[in-house]
């Protein structure tokens, strides 16, 4: 099972940064990964809590 947990604000905010400095929408990103746009906004959201393996797959997207 996913480790569940609080993501730190510079891991949300380093997420979100990154998304839109490549210009990808929530929508675009969603596609890109295989997870909702639902899922990518907990991510980004400072106060959210993910699975680890969500973050991961936004990273590697992004990277």
């Amino acid at each position: 099972m996913d480790q569940i947990s609080h993501i730190p604000q510079s891991t949300a905010a380093s997420l979100k940064a990154s998304r839109i400095a490549k210009n990808y929408s929530l929508e675009d990103l969603a596609i890109a990964t295989g997870l909702t746009v639902s899922e990518i906004s907990v991510a980004e959201d400072e106060l959210g809590t993910a699975p680890s393996s969500h973050v991961e797959r936004i990273k590697h997207a992004l990277a």
